[in-house]
């Protein structure tokens, strides 16, 4: 004390400084708690990281007067600060660094509160599947599935927020393996597979009004009938239980008169895509590194009608025509309709007829697909589907029949050369619960030339879902 008085009783002569050391016992309270929560850390690089980023924040908070020069600090500091980290180099050199270049800009202005709220759901429910395999073997699973997809939403102003959300996908019929990662893209043909996890949004939102968004980053997007059933032809993150997401850029523009107009510019790494994208599309070429999508979509009532679409995909340079290896490389483009009616039955109840056809003219050869050894496969399909919706109030039954070529290779709803009848169960609890049973039938259009049989898959599952 007497050799160090002059700092032990600063405050006494500088009004600024605290009297206590209290500020500092709570800067190292977060690490003793995650410690408490989650263990050791797996790396001395992992705590050197987590040290500079918590340091930095408690700075930020500390520092109310100065918060937005603090925020405003360019991404790239906070990059290069951590040289070691755990998660991938891809992870923050094309989404942590954007995205926070994107907040600092937003932030740099006058200091206002942060609104935070969790967004997210959860889905669990029995599964069941009887295959007749095109081996002649016959096989049926039984499991409980579960996936869990909590959020974090930040609210910096009326134009401006961000999004992040963990999602995870599991299983009780001993396929798990679990395993964290920031997937460059979906690591099998329907996306995570059981016992993976990642973030499967991550990005920032602009709203100059009521009628422009724009996203950056990592998020959902999808382009499906509003129907019971609830399909799509060609675009649609994250059915049922699976997990997929959109890395890129996304544009809507909504019109006075109901239309609206969307554009996607998606990012595809060499390794594959994050959505469904059936054989002999591949990405290994440089020029399929972007691909697009625009939809124009009008949801207003007008007569019976009360869904209109029209969207394009198109991916560069992505299509394997001969098989994936082959020197042939084709640009793929899908173009599909969708048309919905609805009238009155009396009652709550309604009907509402609703179908969706897609044409893609540029298709592999059947020798790729093993559909056929000569010609191309069929690039058409198309679902149709009947709803009685509120048959008693909040209780809903949809009936699909679809039919897929062997040359439609975007739907994550509908198998490539299948032929698909499904009966859609929903009983809408409130808005934030439901139930939700299927039962569908799949079978193969053509006879695969390296297979002795048709595949035929019969299953159902008993869902429910909780949303925040």
């Amino acid at each position: 004390m007497r050799e160090h008085a002059d700092e032990v009783l600063r405050f006494v002569t500088d009004l600024r400084v605290p009297f206590t050391n209290n500020l500092g016992e709570r800067a190292i309270r977060m690490p003793k708690v995650k410690q408490k929560i989650s263990g050791c850390f797996r790396t001395l690089n992992g705590a050197d990281n987590f040290c500079i980023i918590r340091s930095y924040l408690d700075t930020c908070i500390s520092r109310v007067t100065t918060r937005s020069n603090c925020f405003a600090t360019p991404s790239w500091v906070i990059h290069f600060s951590l040289p070691h980290a755990e998660l991938s180099p891809y992870f923050f050199k094309k989404w942590v660094s954007p995205v926070l270049s994107v907040l600092c800009l937003t932030l740099a202005g006058p200091a206002a509160a942060v609104e935070f709220m969790m967004k997210g759901d959860v889905r669990t429910g029995f599964y069941s599947l009887h295959r007749d395999d095109r081996n002649g073997q016959k096989d049926t699973t039984d499991e409980f599935r579960l996936r869990l997809r909590p959020g974090v939403r930040a609210k910096f102003n009326e134009q401006w927020l961000a999004q992040v959300r963990f999602a995870g996908r599991y299983s009780t019929d001993g396929r798990n393996d679990p395993h964290f990662e920031i997937f460059k893209s979906i690591p099998a043909g329907d996306g995570l597979r059981f016992g993976d996890s990642t973030l499967d949004e991550i990005y920032v939102e602009y709203r100059s009004d009521n009628a422009w968004q724009a996203r950056v980053g990592r998020f959902q997007s999808n382009a499906k009938l509003n129907d019971v059933v609830n399909n799509s032809l060609d675009r649609h993150d994250s059915p049922n239980t699976d997990i997929t997401w959109t890395d890129g850029v996304q544009v809507k523009h909504k019109a006075a008169n109901g239309w609206t107009t969307t554009a996607i510019a998606q990012y595809n790494d060499a390794q594959g895509a994050t959505q469904v994208r059936r054989p002999p599309l591949n990405f290994r070429e440089d020029g399929s590194r972007l691909s697009y999508f625009v939809s124009v979509e009008n949801t207003q009532k007008s007569g019976p009608f009360v869904q209109r679409t029209v969207d394009i995909t198109w991916l560069p340079d992505a299509l394997h025509s001969n098989g994936v290896g082959s020197e042939i490389v084709n640009n793929y483009w899908a173009a599909v309709g969708r048309l919905a009616a609805q009238w009155p039955m009396g009652g709550s109840m309604k009907f509402m007829l609703a179908g969706e056809v897609g044409y893609a003219p540029n298709t592999p050869k059947r020798s790729a697909v093993q559909t056929g050894t000569s010609g191309n496969a069929d690039g058409l399909a198309a679902q149709i589907s009947f709803n009685f919706i509120d048959i008693v109030p909040r209780h809903s039954v949809g009936f699909s029949l679809g039919r897929v070529g062997d040359g439609w290779l975007l739907s994550p709803d509908f198998h490539d050369n299948s032929n698909q009848a499904e009966v859609r169960y929903i009983w809408a609890i409130d808005k934030k619960q439901g139930f939700v049973a299927r039962l569908r039938n799949r079978e193969d259009i053509n006879q695969r030339v390296d297979s002795a049989f048709k595949r035929e898959d019969v299953d159902y599952y008993l869902r429910s879902l909780l949303s925040g």
